[in-house]
């Protein structure tokens, strides 16, 4: 049921079949909108306890219903809603297929434009490749995984965290502790494993500091060819590969742990 679902919101996503409106961060919004209109519980958004658990209420209340549901396709079908609606970050898809385009037409000012529309977050100082990796990870990564781990819920808790990560980035660098350790060791798999595998254990045991700057590091060192300095069009164009390679690598895992029976 799992590797079912997030191989259909997957594809859905990829063919982009659901409308551009159907995304998370919309509906956070006006959530946190409704949050702050009402006065008997704004006052409780910026409690270190209560604030994220008014944040994750939608989760919470999902996780009930379904734990209360025993009907396998009203599962199936919800998995399926929550998956489209967390998983990718359509503006950067676009702007990354046209920075592609422009850079083999040779225009840097047009690359330049689609770089900004690219960059994420949006003060950061990583390579366009980089910025690519932590897109990857936050917007498919780390929501497959947190699926994968909690269902349903747990991946709409972390979109909805991932959509307030400038009110809570502690929180949510904590929960994003454990995907990125699993991400970075998938790009040792499907990428340069000897020289990557020094990268990982370096960050292995670091806290929530630069999350970007260590998953960046292990991506960097297992790319699989090696590029010039100065030339981040081709090492995006790797580091996306590998990123894809990585999200093929979590599909796999997911349909042999099915099959043994240890994911349902």
């Amino acid at each position: 049921m799992i590797v079912f679902s997030l191989f259909i919101a997957l594809i859905l996503e990829r063919l982009r079949i659901t409308p551009d409106i159907w995304k998370l961060t919309a509906i956070a919004e006006r959530w946190d909108r409704w949050l702050s209109e009402k006065d008997d519980v704004s006052s409780w958004r910026e409690h270190d306890l209560f604030g994220p658990l008014l944040v994750l209420a939608p989760a919470i209340l999902l996780a009930l219903l379904m734990w209360i549901n025993s009907s396998v396709l009203a599962a199936v079908l919800v998995n399926i809603v929550v998956l489209t609606l967390v998983l990718g970050c359509r503006p950067q898809r676009a702007a990354l297929r046209a920075y592609f385009l422009a850079a083999k037409r040779g225009d840097d000012e047009e690359m330049q434009e689609h770089m900004q529309a690219i960059r994420y977050p949006a003060d950061t100082e990583l390579r366009v490749g980089q910025q690519l990796v932590w897109l990857n990870f936050r917007y498919y990564a780390a929501v497959s995984l947190w699926f994968i781990i909690l269902g349903a819920p747990g991946a709409l808790a972390y979109g909805l965290l991932r959509e307030r990560a400038e009110v809570f980035p502690k929180l949510l660098a904590w929960v994003e502790w454990l995907p990125l350790r699993i991400a970075a060791f998938g790009y040792l798999l499907v990428g340069h494993f000897t020289r990557g595998l020094a990268a990982w254990l370096d960050i292995l045991p670091k806290g929530i500091h630069e999350p970007e700057q260590q998953l960046n590091s292990v991506a960097v060192a297992a790319e699989d060819i090696d590029v010039e300095e100065d030339d981040e069009v081709v090492e995006a164009e790797i580091l996306v590969a590998l990123a894809r390679r990585n999200m093929i690598l979590v599909l796999v895992a997911v349909a042999i742990l099915t099959l043994f029976g240890w994911v349902v």
